[in-house]
């Protein structure tokens, strides 16, 4: 770790615009207890099986304390690699890390702590149950967007995921002894189907991989690695809380999952216009003539609705899994959206969000015909009451 950067390191790194990473190292260090509560928890899974009970009779108290080190032990790792991945490619600025890479390691070690205090208060105490508003398994936080991925953070990826796959395939392994259990088969042969499709997209990345390949094969190599490790996020968990298959969705393409439900595109079936609306005030504004017309304009408009949708679906993952809530406004133009409350740190679209922190999603065409600009972006607050509310009609001064 660099310790009081040089001169020609400071002047480097500001030629490439890059960001201290001081406090993110200091972070990064104190992840270290992440390896110990991982090797507690393989432990207290080693025990259970010397003692021939499984991951279906285990006490609630030691499967939880498994699911959180695993998903510290994960997001520590993703952090970890992308740090080194960097300092690696670009020895003049160790210590300085490109804005979207900081922002994505921030997006994983903001996630570590909560995850670590959850793993010492399940191993303290024999009784521990998971919070019934938790949603499990978790979802990894969001990937920052930007085009092209940096070459550093599919080979961050790829490091990341061989090490995960490791652990997954040794855990995977202490279910040899309950295989032909009656009532466990099929939940067995499914964590081994997941198992097998995160790696082989793992494996199909990694070997087609190639630092100076153009955007499309980056772009292609980019998602198949997301993908595979929100593959082996959710793994993990099953494996260590495979009562959790009951209710675990899996299909081709969710295995990612931050993005959650995909929202059909304009002109798609099932399209749904007043989506990015806060459903509290959706009566409201579907009653108002001039509101709908805003709406369609909005989207007539919109260059990229897959881009607006990707970040609507974000929020929409981050407030099943917890890591939001509406905060009862919504904001004062069109398309009306709510205002969100972070309870958990979480990355929308390239903004990473902290606890305590108010946000929405502006959307709006109003600057079109005026500069070409089509507004799409996360917004923080803090929100003031409004006095009127206004309409998206392109062109026009509000």
């Amino acid at each position: 770790m660099a310790v009081n950067p040089g001169l020609l390191t400071r002047m480097v790194a500001g030629f490439k615009k890059e960001v201290p990473a001081n406090t993110i190292e200091s972070i990064q260090k104190a992840g270290i207890a992440v390896y110990q509560a991982l090797d507690e928890a393989e432990a207290v899974r080693r025990d259970l099986a010397a003692q021939e009970i499984d991951a279906w009779n285990a006490p609630v108290a030691a499967a939880a304390q498994q699911l959180y080190a695993w998903n510290a032990y994960v997001l520590q790792t993703l952090g970890d690699k992308m740090i080194e991945a960097d300092y690696r490619a670009d020895t003049r600025t160790v210590g300085y890390l490109p804005r979207v890479t900081a922002e994505q390691v921030w997006a994983f070690f903001g996630q570590v702590e909560g995850w670590l205090s959850l793993n010492r208060q399940a191993a303290a105490n024999p009784d521990y149950l998971p919070h019934p508003g938790g949603v499990l398994p978790a979802d990894l936080p969001g990937w920052i967007e930007v085009e092209p991925c940096p070459a550093t953070h599919l080979e961050a990826m790829i490091a990341a995921g061989a090490a995960i796959r490791e652990h997954v395939e040794t855990a995977l392994g202490a279910f040899d002894i309950t295989d032909g259990q009656d009532g466990h088969r099929a939940d067995i042969a499914r964590l081994r189907q997941i198992a097998a499709e995160a790696s082989s997209v793992a494996d199909y990345a990694a070997h087609v991989f190639e630092p100076g390949a153009g955007q499309e094969l980056h772009a292609i190599i980019e998602q198949r690695l997301q993908h595979a490790l929100g593959a082996y996020y959710h793994l993990g968990q099953l494996i260590a809380m495979p009562s959790l298959l009951g209710t675990y969705g899996w299909s081709e393409g969710a295995a990612g999952g931050p993005s959650g439900t995909r929202l059909p595109l304009p002109g798609g079936a099932g399209f749904d216009p007043w989506c990015l609306t806060d459903p509290d005030s959706l009566h409201r504004w579907q009653r108002d003539a001039q509101a709908g017309r805003s709406i369609n304009e909005m989207w007539r408009h919109d260059p990229d609705p897959a881009r607006t949708l990707r970040l609507q679906e974000q929020i929409n993952a981050a407030l099943q899994r917890g890591d939001v809530v509406r905060s009862g406004s919504m904001y004062y133009c069109s398309p009306w959206a709510s205002i969100y409350r972070v309870r958990r740190s979480v990355v929308i679209g390239r903004r990473s969000l902290q606890p305590g922190q108010d946000f929405t999603l502006e959307v709006t065409a109003e600057e079109v015909l005026d500069s070409g600009r089509f507004i799409r972006e996360i917004v923080t607050g803090p929100f003031q009451p409004a006095s009127r509310f206004e309409y998206d009609e392109p062109g026009d001064d509000h």
